[in-house]
């Protein structure tokens, strides 16, 4: 069995100087990125299927200048328990990436075995973001909130859009180039 998920790679061309050293605190060292197709179970013979689907996609994809731009400028907290605090930066409405979402979700609507519940609701209800902290209990939220300024807002460039195929979930299989798929805009 594997675990997949599709993902946007974003490079941030405008943050704030405070960004790096608080995500290097309160995060887990992922690259900024937008998840359109939160993490599934498949068996290990599917794989080759869903690259093929991909791939097909991307070749007819039509995006002009092969690149999409998201303003992040809307803090958001998510709590899933007193020990599960997420921090995310959510960017303003953009008909670009609604539409890639939605047409991935589409393309992989047959893969529903999803690693947590949780993601088949978040994916549902895509709300585009960078995480800036992740996996928070209270006492490191706290610390975190003292710690964020106002001024949050970060400009993203996105060229690519990754498959990332891995055995374990976890930030060092997801950032192992051997685990990733990479198609352009």
């Amino acid at each position: 069995m594997k675990i997949f998920a599709v993902y946007t790679k974003v490079e941030l061309t405008k943050k704030p100087d405070w960004l790096n050293g608080f995500r290097s605190r309160f995060d887990e060292p992922y690259e900024y990125h937008v998840t359109l197709k939160l993490p599934c179970v498949i068996e290990d013979a599917k794989v080759p299927e869903i690259k093929a689907k991909l791939a097909d996609f991307f070749s007819n994809l039509k995006i002009p200048n092969h690149k999409l731009t998201l303003t992040f400028n809307s803090l958001k907290v998510h709590r899933e328990s007193p020990e599960d605090i997420c921090i995310m930066i959510n960017a303003e409405r953009n008909e670009e990436i609604f539409n890639l979402q939605k047409n991935i979700f589409s393309i992989l609507s047959d893969y529903k075995q999803y690693l947590k519940i949780k993601y088949k609701i978040y994916e549902e209800n895509f709300s585009p973001h960078i995480t800036i902290g992740r996996n928070l209990d209270e006492q490191a939220y706290e610390k975190a909130s003292l710690e964020l300024k106002q001024d949050y807002t970060c400009e993203g460039v996105i060229t690519k859009v990754v498959l990332g195929v891995v055995n374990n979930n976890n930030v060092t299989e997801a950032n192992d180039p051997n685990n990733q798929t990479v198609y352009n805009l």
